[in-house]
């Protein structure tokens, strides 16, 4: 792991976020990107001039937020991580793809809840609906997420149909640099069909490298089966792979991972 990125929107949940951040890249000697999205209305005004609401003074404001939390974490690190810092002008979502692209990020991280943390839990926030839209995996760490290291893991796949095979490497490439055990949930409301079994067994077969567990639960609750076996399995990580929506499917419908993501007491990686 090279780059990793740390949106944020100056919250206390965003703060907590930039600190987990600051020791991950520390542990994987990568470098941290802090960035800051804002918009400015196309209608407004003053948008090309020098004054407080322009792209310049937001830009500007932006810019010396983000600097002085890369100051803080210097300080809390007491040890030197390579920090950059990047004010985005556009739409949140738009603009942290943008810099994710353009940094080649290896991992994207957020908070769970921004500035109304407990909207966010009864009806998401840009980080949960992010789980739909990023183009690199997604780590999201909820309100009380601290980092200790990244040891044991659990890694929850719905076996209703194959897992992205893709998606499924990146999530043990992940587990190979955090030197982490693996503890798969496989999830399926009909656990005894012999599909459902080979599936398993594939996966089993694909993890042979990888030190592992690998348990099949019966059911359709995914939010409440995945959170018990992590809680159950002391995990530092909970990791999903979301599965390709149509656009109109994300219009109507929240994913499992979305729904994990907003509800969640432990940090998840959305792997793409």
């Amino acid at each position: 792991m090279k780059t990793i990125v740390l949106a944020t929107d100056f919250s206390a949940g965003a703060r907590r976020a930039a600190s987990f951040a600051a020791q991950l890249a520390k542990d994987q000697k990568a470098t941290l990107i802090l960035v800051h999205a804002f918009h400015v209305w196309t209608d407004n005004p003053t948008k090309t001039g020098d004054f407080e609401l322009s792209v310049t003074a937001r830009r500007e404001s932006s810019e010396t937020q983000l600097y002085r939390l890369a100051d803080e974490l210097g300080e809390e690190l007491g040890t030197y991580v390579p920090i950059r810092c990047v004010a985005e002008e556009g739409h949140t979502m738009n603009a942290i793809r943008q810099v994710t692209t353009a940094k080649q990020a290896d991992l994207l991280i957020m908070s769970t809840v921004g500035t109304a943390p407990q909207s966010a839990q009864l009806m998401g926030s840009i980080a949960t609906e992010m789980v739909a839209e990023t183009t690199v995996p997604l780590l999201l760490i909820p309100p009380d997420g601290t980092y200790a290291g990244v040891k044991n893991v659990v890694l929850g796949i719905d076996l209703s149909a194959p897992p992205d095979a893709i998606a499924l490497d990146t999530a043990l490439g992940f587990a190979r640099s955090f030197g982490s055990v693996i503890n798969v949930l496989c999830i399926s409301d009909t656990p005894n069909d012999d599909e459902v079994k080979h599936r398993a067994e594939h996966i089993r077969h694909l993890l042979v490298q990888q030190p592992h567990t690998l348990t099949i639960e019966g059911g359709d609750e995914i939010y409440d089966t995945l959170l018990d076996f992590a809680h159950a399995s002391k995990a530092d990580l909970i990791m999903m792979l979301p599965q390709t929506r149509s656009w109109f499917w994300k219009l109507v419908s929240e994913g499992e991972t979305q729904r994990v993501a907003r509800l969640t007491d432990i940090p998840l990686l959305a792997v793409v």
